[in-house]
């Protein structure tokens, strides 16, 4: 999938290196709870499984081929009611926050589940203090729906994740 500043395209095992680096930063497990690998080589076995997952993209830069963040739809069950819904995920490198990189990528992986997958239903949960990807889901066309409590077990203080519904009638984008 390709946009203007951004591309998207399936993991490979060299990928690792990044997710590694992002692994190291605690502001990645903080904002996503992205996973935290203890080595290159847990990090390279990662990126392995995520190359097996036909639904997750590294988000690449135009400018300079590298992998800037990631972007995965995940299933929501198999119950009849769920199969044409599906929940995504993301996560951007902080040096490119706040320069539109992430709505072009979300705009992308949006159409092809909408246009390509079928789906009639796209969620997504964000950590009630995510301000940055509650603003951007909104202007997606994102409707909040309800809020879960979970414990953290990182923390004394429970967790709490909104969640946001997007339909085909309310993006807020061109579905080409």
């Amino acid at each position: 999938m390709i946009g203007k500043k951004i591309y998207l395209r399936h993991f490979v095992k060299e990928d690792g290196e990044q997710l590694f680096l992002w692994s190291k930063k605690t502001v990645y497990f903080e904002k996503a709870r992205f996973t935290q690998y203890k080595d290159l080589s847990a990090a390279k076995h990662g990126a392995t499984l995520l190359a097996q997952r036909k639904n997750s993209f590294a988000i690449c830069s135009h400018d300079n081929d590298k992998v800037i963040g990631m972007i995965e739809l995940y299933e929501r069950g198999a119950s009849e009611n769920l199969l044409n819904t599906c929940e995504v995920g993301f996560l951007l490198d902080e040096k490119y926050w706040h320069q539109g990189l992430m709505k072009e990528a979300l705009q992308l992986v949006c159409q092809y589940a909408f246009n390509d997958l079928g789906m009639k239903e796209i969620w997504a949960g964000v950590f009630q203090d995510n301000d940055a990807s509650i603003h951007l889901l909104g202007k997606m066309g994102f409707e909040y729906i309800y809020q879960v409590k979970y414990p953290d077990i990182f923390s004394p203080e429970n967790k709490n994740e909104n969640y946001y519904l997007l339909r085909p009638g309310n993006c807020k984008f061109v579905r080409s």
